[in-house]
């Protein structure tokens, strides 16, 4: 089964990215440094082995996705 989020990468920001849910090891936010000092949080989808992907959903809610609910 998969799921479809929102990519929030520059070059395919606002696109949608349908990953495996059973790949899906880890959802977290963190707090990137832009260029010119400015701060953003982003989200992000570890699915090894295919990497990290970071998307406009936030963590709460791609759990609940991820849980059915």
């Amino acid at each position: 089964m998969f799921i479809t989020l929102t990519n929030a990468t520059a070059e395919h920001k606002g696109k949608p990215i349908a990953i495996r849910k059973d790949l899906i090891v880890s959802v977290y936010s963190t707090v990137i440094l832009l260029e010119d000092d400015k701060k953003k949080t982003s989200n992000f989808v570890f699915a090894p082995p295919h990497g990290t992907w970071e998307v406009k959903e936030k963590v709460e809610d791609i759990v609940s996705i991820l849980n059915g609910v």
